[in-house]
């Protein structure tokens, strides 16, 4: 009988209570409240919710705490401990609430945390939020931001109605480690400001009186800096600015503004100030459209202000790139590309002295291409079409100019004919260079291979491999070649034989392999001499020796070698394994009479050959836990004479990574009809922890002893931030260039990619 009292007594007062929230205001303000216990206090004209405590309305709102005290008088609901306010959007949590129901104003004490839709993260000492007017504010803010991003205040306000929240004595940064072992505030940098508001119509951010600090160390001053927030992926407005210096010009500052013209289309402008020479302005030119997409990169400058330096010569410098690539359907074939390019630059070390890279270009290009391409394809088919005009910059009279009218090839690729690959390609080409030199050019080649037939009984693999090449070329003053109308045909067939013996155990197998490879072209060869091949291994047992189907080797020829493979793969303890491989073979060409007309840097104009042979070796070692590794390689080539007496090509490279150590060396050496050059380039990095390593590289032409070139950095690196103390020297000199040594610290702010790079040069000099 006492239970049911007890029930009888939580329904009535949670039902007297339902009534109570009835009875005030505004239907749209009816709450209802439920708990594990409900008693009333008639006198004072207020209900006590304890346990499981929930009041909710109409439009969804919940306010829920381990106890809920309405003070009906005073229309004013409170919390006590483990509170939490739910509007269907934001979730706001604290210690204790205090929501005023009559005036809609929600005040949050200890440990506040507010959620909003967009899953962002705020953490207050103290907010108050006033439904009526859609505005709040709050003290002692941390925000984590769903785009990593933090930000804490002293103070702020947010305005729902206007969009716009400031806060005060801000501090702003993308780095995901914030604070340091005391907890105190030290991300790797940051933005300090006296005031940062955001603008959420304008999808602005602004920062007045910024600070932006590497540590606590302030480095760069702002009175005003704004840039777009992170929902932003394009917006018109200034760019981050870019302080660096430039070798032979000195510092520069550049400050981009970026134009969204359109959701298709934009503009950059890039003003350069140049503390010692003539400013430049660069520009830059995107648009999407339906198939295809549009790049104009271009830039100018009044010239050198100092002209006493390096040869430099006066005038105005420009330089202007498009590109356009394009899809569209059924012009040739189904499928169909086209690139239509242009590329001018009024001074062929412009971009080059001046370190300009863009998505078109690269500082160090040599060479221009204005022309229009189309390539068809489907099922096997595939057409190329192209015409246009190239530019070599190292050369300085009109003969740079190489004009191509028509460029074509046509192919096709099929296996219809019985065990044999099958593949026809036409190729076209009519062009002007050097000035007066005239070629037209009409070559087609159809290839024939047959699937390897290995014999049961000896173990011998056999394939057949048919070329006819028919070649029409019409010269007129071209160099070194037949004049008018010249016709080739040439028919090889040649056998490529290799016996493969193999050895395999438990962890281990290796493969020895004799080859020989026998090959006869009809025809006489045309004049290949200056070519610059260099013969290696896999030359002797190529279709193309020279590498030119224009100049294909005649005559009968062999080729003869072996290949030796070796792998070892075994695990030395639980989760580590040890892997080692070597691969190693050596080969030559024996013809039936000398070939004259064959390069002279390939030796194969010999009855005999150069050897020409390769040793690669690998060492590897994985700890699967750890996961980490450790391994060197070893590749080298060679070209020994047929003598055995003259090493004429020594190519090693040795590259290797033990714990956090990575080096690298190359050494190149060229003797007798291969050339005469010998040089060494090196690369080695240590990385000293997850952010920390110093790099050192470099080239050196060991024939005069001269270097080309050494760089020495410091480099810091985390998820928010690249800085590089880095010491180079550049021995290379050249008309409006010359060899220079500069110490640069440079500073990148990942999230505004471009680097801060302070010229620190006069401590050296």
């Amino acid at each position: 009988m006492t239970k049911q009292k007890t029930l009888l007594k939580k329904i009535i007062y949670t039902l007297f209570a339902i009534i109570i929230f009835q009875t005030s205001g505004l239907a749209k303000d009816i709450y209802e409240i439920t708990a594990k216990k409900i008693t009333y206090n008639d006198n004072k004209n207020i209900v006590v919710a304890e346990g499981n405590a929930l009041a909710t309305n109409s439009l969804g709102k919940k306010v829920s705490s381990d106890k809920i005290v309405y003070d009906r008088n005073k229309n004013l609901i409170e919390t006590f401990g483990s509170s939490k306010f739910e509007d269907g959007n934001n979730i706001l949590t604290a210690d204790n609430f205090k929501y005023d129901i009559e005036i809609k104003t929600i005040e949050a004490i200890k440990n506040v945390v507010l959620i909003d839709v967009e899953k962002n993260k705020y953490l207050f000492s103290f907010f108050k939020y006033l439904e009526n007017e859609q505005r709040g504010f709050g003290d002692n803010m941390k925000a984590y931001l769903n785009d990593g991003s933090y930000i804490e205040s002293k103070s702020g306000y947010t305005n729902s109605k206007t969009e716009i929240t400031k806060l005060n004595q801000a501090k702003y940064t993308t780095c995901s480690n914030i604070f340091d072992k005391n907890n105190k505030f030290c991300p790797t940098w940051s933005m300090k400001s006296s005031s940062t508001t955001h603008d959420k119509n304008k999808k602005r951010i602004i920062h007045k009186n910024a600070f932006l600090k590497i540590k606590n160390v302030p480095i760069l001053y702002a009175p005003y800096f704004s840039h777009p927030d992170p929902t932003v992926k394009r917006q018109s407005g200034f760019l981050p600015p870019l302080i660096k210096t430039v070798s032979n010009l000195g510092r520069t500052f550049k400050t981009p503004y970026f134009w969204a013209i359109d959701d298709d289309k934009d503009l950059t402008i890039s003003p350069i100030y140049y503390f010692d020479e003539k400013n430049t302005v660069l520009t830059s030119y995107r648009q999407a459209f339906q198939n295809g997409f549009l790049n104009i990169e271009s830039g100018y400058s009044g010239g050198y202000k100092r002209l006493n330096k390096e040869g430099r010569t006066k005038g105005s410098r420009n330089y202007l790139f498009a590109n356009f690539n394009g899809i569209k359907e059924n012009i040739f074939f189904k499928n169909n590309e086209i690139n239509f390019k242009i590329e001018r630059i009024s001074q062929e070390n412009f971009v080059r002295v001046n370190k300009f890279n863009t998505p078109l270009f690269k500082e160090d290009i040599r060479s221009l291409e204005n022309s229009i391409k189309i390539s068809s394809y489907n099922l096997g088919h595939r057409l190329e079409l192209r015409a246009g005009v190239f530019e070599n910059l190292d050369i300085s009279d009109s003969s740079k100019y190489t004009y191509y009218l028509p460029d074509g090839a046509y192919s096709y690729n099929t296996n219809k004919i019985k065990n044999f690959n099958t593949n026809f390609n036409s190729y076209f080409l009519g062009s002007k260079f050097q000035k007066n030199q005239k070629k037209f050019k009409f070559r087609n080649l159809i290839s024939l291979q047959s699937k390897a037939f290995t014999s049961a009984r000896t173990g011998v693999s056999n394939t057949l491999k048919v070329n006819f090449l028919n070649r029409n070329v019409f010269n007129r003053n071209v160099v070194n070649e037949k004049e008018n109308e010249n016709i080739d045909n040439n028919l090889t067939i040649a056998i490529d034989n290799n016996y493969p013996l193999a050895k395999f155990s438990k962890d281990s197998y290796q493969t020895l392999t004799p080859r020989f490879f026998a090959k006869y072209t009809t025809g006489n060869m045309v004049n290949a001499k200056n070519q610059g091949k260099v013969f290696n291994f896999s030359d002797a047992f190529s279709m193309n020796r020279t590498g030119n189907l224009d100049t294909p080797e005649t005559g009968a020829s062999y080729g003869y070698g072996i290949e030796h493979a070796y792998k070892k793969n075994k695990p030395t303890v639980k989760d580590n394994n040890s892997l080692f491989t070597t691969k190693a073979g050596v080969a030559q060409v024996i013809r039936t009479s000398r070939l004259d007309n064959m390069p002279v840097q390939s030796s194969l104009n010999n009855k005999t050959s150069d050897f020409a042979g390769y040793i690669n070796l690998g060492l590897s070692d994985h700890n699967e836990l750890t996961k980490k590794s450790k391994g060197l390689s070893v590749n080298y080539d060679f070209n020994l004479g047929n003598d055995l007496k003259k090493l004429n090509r020594n190519s090693l490279g040795i590259n290797g990574n033990y714990s956090k150590f990575y080096g690298g060396i190359r050494f190149e050496e060229k003797n007798n009809h291969i050339g005469n050059e010998r040089s060494i380039n090196y690369n080695f990095k240590n990385q000293f922890s997850d952010d920390y390593n110093i790099a050192f590289n470099g080239k050196k032409n060991l024939q005069n002893d001269n270097s080309e070139y050494h760089n020495l950095s410091l480099n810091f690196e985390n998820d928010c931030l690249m800085t590089s103390l880095i010491l180079s020297r550049e021995f290379y000199s050249d008309k409006d260039l010359g060899s220079n040594k500069s110490l640069i610290f440079s500073i990148t702010i990942k999230p505004f990619s471009d680097s801060i790079a302070p010229d620190l040069t006069s401590f050296i000099n």
